[in-house]
């Protein structure tokens, strides 16, 4: 595992929990394949390409969570697999309300010549969905 593909993801994921989405772009390839696991949610599904993840996914799930600065990703290890980075954590986040995101997470990354070529994300976003929504339902 390159150190070089391990900053890249650093940064990208730091930049992302600042919603610098144009910085946090750099680490994806142009015709990247980004998978997010589940169903139900708004950017569940398979996108393809730079522009499909910051509109579809990134900003849908920033929106979807409260908005920017309520919710971002704390990452915990980054492991070596061949040509792989498996990067585990938890996205986390808390409302002006005070309801919480607490979801452990793997995020496994195929790297090309320095950049991600392919993202699957592992979540059980039911479980965290519950968790976050739970006594909304009046407000």
């Amino acid at each position: 595992m390159p150190q070089a593909d391990v900053a890249l993801l650093r940064d990208a994921y730091r930049d992302f929990n600042s919603a610098d989405f144009p910085a946090a772009s750099q680490a994806l390839a142009p015709d990247i394949e980004w998978v997010e696991s589940g169903t139900g949610m708004p950017y569940s599904g398979t996108w393809h390409g730079t522009a499909s993840v910051v509109n579809d996914v990134w900003t849908s799930f920033v929106q979807y969570w409260g908005g920017p600065g309520v919710v971002g990703m704390e990452t915990d290890q980054f492991l070596d697999a061949g040509d792989h980075i498996v990067v585990t954590g938890r996205f986390t986040g808390k409302d002006s309300a005070g309801h919480t995101l607490d979801a452990p997470c793997a995020h496994v990354w195929r790297m090309e010549g320095g950049l991600a070529v392919r993202f699957q994300n592992y979540t059980d976003w039911t479980v965290a969905n519950v968790a976050f929504w739970t006594g909304r339902a009046g407000e």
